[in-house]
């Protein structure tokens, strides 16, 4: 099997494709400034991604923010090849991507501010995952912000036995990862169907079964195969974030920010005596299991406060990206139900369907006259929460019909129908005004290809930008 020599990182198989919206630096940049931290530049930034993978992310970005400058970094040079032959396909001029180490690509790079990294921290030798943060810091400006997305403890406690299970099968076949992958995956399978106590006594390790048969052999050969493979507690990741001039700012998805909206009930007097964020976090993980944490550091040791939290909501703008779940007045957490109801959700919604809109223009309207801002702000960040709003980068007015003349917006965006429509890579095209990816579905993405899209669609499309 393929690997990087200093990392343990498999490099002979292809990853997965995908898009990661929390990668965005506009998700970023709220989840900064709800936790207090004044958040970089909204619009003209440079950004890094490291483990950047084919660039279905980084090059979506790019699109979406084309005052920033983009920079992709993967060991994989057949991952590179595509994602650089894409930026030319696509006319994307602030976007290159280099197949190097990290530690060997820095000196090469600008100062950032946005470093991310989904899943690498989990791959990689601990030398190399120390030296990861150590990159983050050095390239990220003052008050820059790090991601890191990595597994955890205590969630994978019960379910790495189920690596080890794949691993010692895989490694009958050495040279040809994907048949090892397979391999392990079938006997798992016949263990499960067999009644194995294991099994049995830890679901969750069946849960997962079931996920990585579903995501298939590609996947675990990249998720389970590594040479160096490590779930982590908070605590040690954070305090390696520190040392490196990293610390803790706060976690994605945004709920799991807010002690009511995430602790289950049971636990939450307990909860309550615990004052300092880092124990919090790290018992917070006991409390929910948790298998997977998406962290946002900031560069040195700014001071925060509630006053950042509420400017970057008063010059925020609110939209509806349509990736929403249908509006039901209700957004139910994993451990807590949001009810949006009564008359100033109602103003709200009718509003924002119109478009995206800052608080001070949603006040100025004559249904929220008189309404406290605190009481609007407070209203928009439950449904935020929720999951029902987005944070866009710029106001939009909502398409009052579909247009009856029409064109896909950009040469990325057409590239990314065309390609999607006859193959299976992620139809997620780039909206300016959202400043993110918008996920087509299959039909959706066929429709617009045919140019027959259902005129809810077109709509949506065109208050994003993503048509005009």
């Amino acid at each position: 099997m393929t690997q990087d020599i200093d990392s343990g990182y498999v490099t002979g198989v292809t990853y997965l494709r995908g898009f990661r919206t929390d990668l965005s630096p506009s998700r970023l940049r709220m989840c900064a400034a709800l936790n207090g931290f004044a958040p970089p530049p909204k619009d003209d930034f440079d950004y890094c991604e490291v483990g950047c993978g084919f660039g279905d992310t980084t090059l979506a970005l790019a699109a979406a923010f084309p005052r920033a400058r983009f920079v992709g970094i993967d060991l994989n040079p057949a991952h590179v090849d595509a994602a650089n032959a894409d930026a030319r396909k696509t006319e994307l001029t602030n976007v290159r991507f280099v197949a190097k180490d990290f530690e060997a690509a820095a000196s090469e790079l600008p100062m950032f501010d946005y470093v991310t990294a989904h899943g690498v921290l989990s791959w990689i030798a601990p030398a190399k995952r120390k030296a990861l943060g150590a990159f983050a810091s050095s390239k990220l400006k003052p008050g820059g912000l790090a991601y890191f997305g990595y597994n955890t403890l205590p969630g994978w406690a019960s379910v790495e036995p189920l690596r080890q299970l794949i691993v010692a099968r895989a490694q009958a076949v050495p040279d040809d990862p994907i048949e090892g992958a397979r391999r392990g995956l079938d006997l798992a399978k016949a263990l499960l169907a067999s009644g194995a106590r294991y099994f049995e006594r830890n679901p969750s390790a069946a849960d997962m079964l079931r996920t990585i048969e579903k995501a298939g052999p590609t996947y675990v050969v990249h998720e389970y195969l590594n040479a160096q493979w490590l779930p982590m507690y908070f605590a040690q990741v954070a305090g390696e974030m520190a040392a490196s001039d990293l610390f803790f700012a706060g976690q994605l998805p945004l709920h799991l920010n807010f002690r009511d909206l995430c602790i289950p009930a049971p636990a939450q007097p307990f909860f309550a005596a615990v004052a300092d964020r880092l124990a919090y976090e790290g018992l917070k993980d006991f409390a929910l299991n948790t298998f997977f944490r998406q962290d946002v550091f900031v560069k040195g040791a700014p001071g925060r406060s509630d006053a950042t939290s509420r400017e970057w909501l008063m010059a925020t703008p609110f939209g509806t990206s349509g990736e929403e779940p249908p509006w039901t007045g209700e957004a139910q957490l994993p451990n807590h139900l949001l009810r949006f109801r009564g008359p100033i959700f109602d103003a709200l919604v009718g509003a924002l369907r119109e478009g995206a809109k800052t608080i001070p223009a949603l006040l100025a309207r004559p249904d929220l006259k008189g309404v406290p801002e605190e009481r609007v702000r407070e209203a928009l960040l439950h449904m935020l929460i929720g999951g029902a709003i987005a944070p866009f980068i710029e106001p939009t007015e909502a398409a009052r019909e579909a247009p009856s003349k029409w064109r896909v917006a950009s040469a990325y965006n057409r590239h990314v129908v065309e390609r999607a429509a006859s193959s299976d890579v992620p139809a997620v095209l780039a909206s300016v005004a959202l400043g993110n990816g918008v996920r087509l579905s299959k039909p959706d993405i066929v429709a617009l290809a045919a140019e027959q899209p259902s005129a809810e669609r077109l709509a949506k499309l065109v208050e994003l930008g993503v048509v005009t």
